[in-house]
């Protein structure tokens, strides 16, 4: 009998939790998705139901929209897309626990908190400065650094790391409100363009009124050391502060300094594993997880950097390297946490569409796995804009991505 998902996604586009849905039924789930009419979530063929989500600013809509769908679809476990879903389903849980009375029932609301793990490490996880904190705390390597609250003491905070430097907001994602910073000049400049937009007494009060004071407008701005290497993440599945499987990626191409990864190289790594293991069990983590971390050219090791509370671009291939997170999800839901064993061979993936956009004609000559979703023409057809495949590689088209994999 399937066991029913529900996936929570306020951001287009968010590839990692829309690959996931087909492993997720593979594993034996059934998944629906509470997202806006227009996000390429409801173009896969293997989502079986989509509740509707006609606001992702005004905090009583999306509420009623959220208790509308876990009431009637109940789900066994609830799945945050992007960030901003992670914060509002976060900031539910903090209005219950004051005793604000909310539109979800009883059980509606257990199911939300079994999903997100330990209620006080929210922002453990979610804050950069916060994971860093914690990940010092635990012993690890992490780039020298620390918050600031004005422009000379960022100023001062990178004079005494020594430039380059990193200046991040300590909410952020997907390379926004990261400023790689050459000199105490730009730091300055950086510091400056990093703080919230609005900080007018009436425009909160708007914003409390319109019920969008939810979302956090202002957070820390942390000065971090430019580590000289290149990037790399694990991807892993956590499960009431165990970590049951994961594995590590290496990457090797992405769209920007800053920006999402194009090509990865997926295997294990054991300094990387033991860091994430030890952070889910500092924090009380469940659900899909992903850290970030920077591998030092010189010496080899892992300094972390941040954590995403969601799934990243690459959770949904773990599988093709042995662990696959949806599996081990199953088996945990069902009452069996069992841990899986790291992966035990390598192989490199182009992310689709992120390489194909990036470079859609030197994609025809890539050698590793291209993972297109070849079994899904409408979410491909959405990838691509409708353009064909046989724009990138000729005439033979898809058949070429069937012949590597």
């Amino acid at each position: 009998m399937a066991m029913n998902i529900l996936i929570v996604s306020f951001e287009d586009e968010r590839w990692g939790v829309i690959r996931l849905v087909k492993p997720l039924t593979e594993a034996g789930f059934a998944v629906a998705a509470l997202c806006p009419a227009g996000d390429a979530l409801t173009q896969t063929r293997y989502l079986c139901r989509r509740y509707a989500l006609d606001s992702v600013k005004n905090s009583r809509r999306i509420e009623l929209a959220l208790a509308e769908a876990l009431r009637d679809w109940k789900p066994a476990f609830v799945i945050p897309g992007d960030e901003r879903a992670v914060v509002f389903l976060h900031v539910l849980v903090r209005r219950a626990k004051t005793g604000e009375r909310l539109a979800l029932d009883a059980h509606s609301l257990a199911t939300l908190m079994n999903s997100l793990g330990d209620f006080d490490h929210y922002d453990t996880l979610l804050m950069k400065s916060e994971t860093v904190a914690l990940a010092r705390q635990c012993g690890m390597r992490t780039p020298e650094g620390g918050s600031a609250v004005s422009a000379e003491d960022a100023v001062r905070l990178a004079e005494r790391i020594g430039c380059p430097v990193y200046l991040k907001q300590s909410f952020s994602w997907a390379g926004r409100g990261v400023i790689r910073c050459h000199t105490p000049a730009e730091v300055a400049s950086a510091f400056a363009s990093l703080q919230p937009r609005h900080q007018n007494p009436l425009y909160t009060a708007a914003r409390r009124l319109l019920r969008r004071d939810w979302y956090p407008v202002s957070t820390r701005v942390d000065v971090q050391q430019s580590v000289d290497g290149f990037p790399a993440f694990y991807a892993a599945l956590a499960w009431k502060g165990k970590m049951l499987a994961g594995f590590a990626g290496f990457v090797e191409r992405a769209s920007s300094a800053n920006g999402p990864s194009c090509v990865v190289r997926l295997g294990a790594h054991e300094e990387m594993a033991s860091a994430s293991c030890a952070l889910i069990a500092a924090a009380g983590a469940t659900g899909f997880i992903g850290f970030d971390f920077m591998i030092e050219h010189a010496t080899g090791k892992a300094f972390l950097l941040e954590c995403n509370l969601r799934p990243v671009q690459a959770t949904h291939l773990g599988s093709r390297i042995g662990v696959n997170l949806c599996e081990a999800l199953a088996d945990a839901i069902r009452g069996v946490p069992t841990p899986h064993p790291p992966p035990k061979r390598e192989e490199t993936v182009a992310l689709f569409p992120q390489e194909w956009r990036r470079d859609p004609v030197g994609l025809a000559d890539f050698r590793g796995f291209v993972d297109a979703p070849l079994d899904d023409p409408a979410l491909l057809a959405r990838m691509t804009g409708g353009k064909p495949l046989s724009a990138t590689f000729g005439a033979e088209g898809a058949d070429q991505f069937n012949a590597r994999d």
